[in-house]
């Protein structure tokens, strides 16, 4: 079994060595609605691992050849960060080659305000299904992961 999971990785690891850049959209362009009190000058990064997000951001990466598809992933971390690379941004050819358009949700920290990741995924949700003709998806048609 060990040897399946690692023959699985590395196939996974080369199959997905280069990621286009992604449509950044601005999850709350006018504010959001509940504050997590932290600001831009919290938030820092330890290699693909962010701290102190305090503006939800959705990176789309469309595929090139939609099927209809798309996954919207909200990167775990613990609520203290988000793991943007293997649980992100990594991921995004993989699918992309399969015909699923891709996105990551970077959504805001808590910092002991539980109410306020959530709202960042419903709006971001929204977003996905109102532009979704721009990407070829069905709007019917997105899932999440976490």
């Amino acid at each position: 079994m060990k040897n399946i999971f690692l023959s699985l990785t590395f196939l996974f690891v080369f199959s997905v060595s280069g990621a286009t850049s992604p449509v950044e959209i601005k999850v709350w362009p006018e504010g959001a609605p509940k504050e997590n009190r932290l600001s831009s000058a919290d938030m820092r990064s330890d290699g693909d691992f962010l701290i102190g997000v305090s503006e939800a951001e959705l990176l789309v990466y469309p595929a090139e050849n939609p099927n209809g598809t798309a996954i919207m992933m909200c990167p775990g971390g613990g609520y203290y960060g988000l793991a943007m690379g293997h649980e992100g941004k990594d991921m995004a050819p993989w699918l992309n080659d399969m015909g699923i358009t891709y996105a990551i949700l970077k959504y805001r920290m808590p910092n002991g305000h539980h109410e306020v990741p959530l709202p960042d995924a419903e709006q971001a949700m929204r977003i996905l299904r109102e532009r979704s003709s721009e990407w070829g998806i069905n709007p019917n048609s997105i899932g999440v992961m976490e």
